[in-house]
């Protein structure tokens, strides 16, 4: 059964409703800011400075938390309506602030990430106001460190790509458990007041499904489609020598990416290969479905699709989420895709 009748949205600027909502379109995608389209035609904002304002979106009006909570990056007024795009507030962090400069004087040599992030957004975002809690920053399971990083830039940049690469897969005691071997995705967090950043772990594939999804219940429509398997990997070490690491006979053809991996030796190279791939050879799906129940679904969330077809039934990641709202509500979710870069392959 279709939950629009459920939601009447809200939308929120600087905390004033907005009277005349139209419409609006929500995309969220893995280690990626949240983006806002929305439209609307009050008078009484046509004259207000929105560039920067908070923005917040709710479903229904008794939600205690907004779907959406982020801040105005462009608005365009016209005739009719007006027109805003807004970002979360992790665009803060990846386009407006000044560089950091980091030598061999000033550094974060020790650091954690997370130990940098917290100190970063406290003096680089929440300047004048609270934009993105740091108490929903917990410490990674493997960290990752800033000893060595320097130069002029801004380093969230560089932090996006390195949390992106980073492979968990200590609890994998041969390293060819695929179910045993995680990845980590930025996240943020809508609470009541305030949204936080946080780095959240990729789960198996093999726990409980959070959602249940059946052509009888909540799934609408769907399409997917296939990619050979990469059978080989390609790092280089730290003498910049080159290894490469095959697994499988690849019989739908030969593809290779390349891995973001440490290693002093070809040997110790080729053994950080080997999670990066097996991991690589599970997203062979891309799955694209439309949704009429759970809106709220979150990125990482594990669904489970009874469907007729046994090729695609099963259990899947969620790693993308837009959400369609006008007279009505259209939600579509992208399934088991870890995002692949054209470059990646070889």
């Amino acid at each position: 059964m279709s939950q629009n009748f459920l939601h009447e949205p809200i939308l929120l600027i600087d905390g004033k409703r907005v009277n005349s909502f139209i419409s609006a379109n929500l995309s969220q995608r893995g280690n990626k800011a949240e983006n806002l389209r929305a439209s609307f035609s009050d008078p009484d904002l046509e004259d207000m400075p929105l560039t920067n304002k908070k923005v917040e979106l709710f479903l229904r009006e008794e939600d205690g938390a907004p779907i959406f909570r982020g801040y105005i990056r462009q608005f365009n007024p016209s005739e009719r309506n007006i027109s805003i795009t807004a970002q979360d507030a992790r665009a803060f962090l990846s386009g407006d602030l000044v560089p950091i400069i980091m030598d061999e004087k000033d550094n974060y040599d020790g650091y954690t990430i997370v130990q940098f992030l917290k100190e970063y957004i406290e003096s680089q975002v929440n300047v004048n106001e609270t934009r993105l809690s740091v108490d929903t920053l917990c410490e990674m399971d493997r960290p990752i460190y800033m000893t060595g990083k320097r130069g002029s830039k801004n380093p969230f940049k560089t932090i996006q790509k390195e949390v992106r690469d980073k492979v968990d897969d200590d609890s994998s005691l041969d390293r060819a458990d695929i179910n045993a071997i995680f990845k980590y995705f930025f996240e943020i967090i809508h609470l009541g007041d305030v949204s936080g950043l946080t780095i959240r772990k990729t789960r198996s594939l093999e726990t409980p499904a959070d959602f249940l999804f059946s052509y009888d219940d909540g799934l609408l429509s769907l399409s997917y489609s296939e990619r050979a398997p990469p059978s080989y990997a390609v790092g280089t070490t730290t003498e910049k020598e080159q290894s490469i690491f095959k697994y499988g006979n690849a019989p739908t053809g030969v593809r290779g990416i390349s891995a973001n991996v440490e290693g002093s030796s070809k040997g110790e190279l080729r053994e950080n290969l080997i999670s990066h791939l097996l991991l690589s050879q599970q997203y062979t799906k891309e799955i694209k479905m439309n949704i009429s129940k759970s809106h709220n679904i979150g990125l990482g969330n594990i669904i489970r699709l009874e469907v007729p077809d046994s090729n695609i039934a099963g259990q899947y990641r969620v790693t993308g989420k837009t959400l369609t709202i006008g007279k009505d509500i259209k939600c579509s979710l992208t399934c088991n895709n870890e995002p692949v870069l054209i470059s990646d392959y070889i």
